[in-house]
């Protein structure tokens, strides 16, 4: 029986950490089944806060930490889910580090020297991948496996747990990722501007933004909303469209019910890159039409008439503002979506909502066939079938 490190951000409330508990949670079935024996070493993400409550995301939580053990024996095998320059290629005979990098053109070498020094490395996507493609040589293999989407998007939504003064809503959903505009990674700030400046005067509309920065405290939720609230004054925003701020974590039933929500038509997102894109995910899912910039990760899977609100956008340098030598390379580049095209498709789906949702639901059950967890599990399993024997 092997013995099999996850060394992750597995209790925090982020990106990395949703990632990190789809393969605990794969790795703990088969612990759980006595066929390796696994050690999680938690390590945190930035300021983020974490779970611990052990009854959360249906037991999950509590597995981590029954299996949650510091260890100093070399192990078989870890997989270890960070950012690269974390990655120790010392801890096992066998070390796998997964990451979904960073979402432009470029990475450090630092993190190309970091490959190098792993048995294999994992990425989320394509555009991951052709990232470190682009940064320098490669003598380590990188191998594309997707997250997934919760098995609660499945189920049967609860229609009647929000409520919406406005008939037709759009879903921003995503982090501030910067304090400045131009900084901003995930672009909310253009986005709600486009989304005001598209649709004022138009009562029926409203923006539905879902938020949050990091800890999720009341703090958290006041800086977001004098954020907003300076967005709009800005715009001299005159209440149309109505803008909702959902803000801190939801549940996975919870967020179902948003997507499914009768009254929300679509997910916007203007951003400027991702390294997969879960939101996304989440709404081809739950059959929910998606406008969004047409470039990044989640091109592997939002594919042919369900994605057919595709942002044109320029590809520009990352603001100086945001280089840091580090995780943001000078030189590096990302999307800047095109405004008119931006309102060209808003005002589509705005126009011909029935025609968008069908294409949305039939795209779904492509989402659903290839991105559940068991259809990730099953890649996961069959990669790594040789190692973990």
């Amino acid at each position: 029986m092997k013995n099999v490190i996850l060394r992750a951000p597995v209790l925090t409330q982020s990106g990395y950490g949703v990632h990190s508990r789809q393969v605990a949670r794969w790795l703990i079935g088969l612990a759980d089944q006595k066929k390796i024996k696994l050690s999680i070493q938690v390590v945190p993400w930035g300021d983020t806060s974490w779970f611990l409550n052990p009854d959360l995301c249906d037991g999950l939580i509590g597995k981590i930490m029954q299996y949650s053990a510091a260890t100093n024996q070399k192990a078989d095998v870890s997989f270890q889910l960070i950012l690269p320059n974390e990655w120790d290629p010392n801890i096992a005979t066998y070390n796998v580090g997964i990451t979904a990098g960073v979402e432009t053109t470029r990475c450090s070498p630092a993190w190309i020297h970091a490959v190098n020094q792993m048995s294999e490395v994992i990425v989320p996507s394509k555009h991951i991948e052709q990232t470190f493609k682009n940064s320098g040589f490669l003598h380590k293999k990188i191998t594309v496996i997707p997250e997934s989407f919760p098995d609660a998007l499945l189920e049967e939504p609860n229609l009647e747990r929000f409520e919406f003064e406005t008939d037709f809503n759009f879903l921003v959903f995503g982090q501030l990722t910067a304090g400045d505009p131009e900084m901003d990674r995930k672009n909310i700030y253009k986005t709600i501007e486009t989304l005001v400046k598209t649709f004022k005067g138009q009562k029926d509309v409203g923006i539905v933004l879902k938020s949050n920065l990091g800890k999720n405290t009341i703090l958290d939720y006041k800086t977001m909303q004098g954020v907003i609230t300076s967005v709009l004054n800005g715009m001299n925003h005159d209440g149309t469209p109505k803008v909702y701020l959902l803000h801190g974590t939801l549940a996975d039933e919870e967020i179902r019910d948003l997507y499914c929500h009768p009254k929300v038509k679509g997910l916007v997102t203007l951003t400027r890159g991702e390294g997969f894109g879960l939101p996304i995910l989440e709404a081809a899912a739950c059959g929910l039409p998606v406008v969004a910039t047409n470039w990044s990760s989640y091109k592997d899977f939002m594919i042919g008439d369900g994605f057919d609100l595709k942002v044109k956008y320029d590809l520009i340098d990352v603001s100086q503002k945001r280089v840091d030598n580090n995780i943001f390379m000078p030189g590096s580049k990302w999307a800047e979506a095109k405004d008119d095209s931006a309102r060209e498709c808003l005002e589509k789906l705005r126009r011909y909502p029935a025609i968008y949702e069908k294409k949305a639901e039939e795209h779904k059950k492509f989402i659903t066939e290839n991105y559940s967890f068991s259809a990730v599990e099953k890649v996961y399993a069959e990669h790594f079938s040789e190692v973990l024997t």
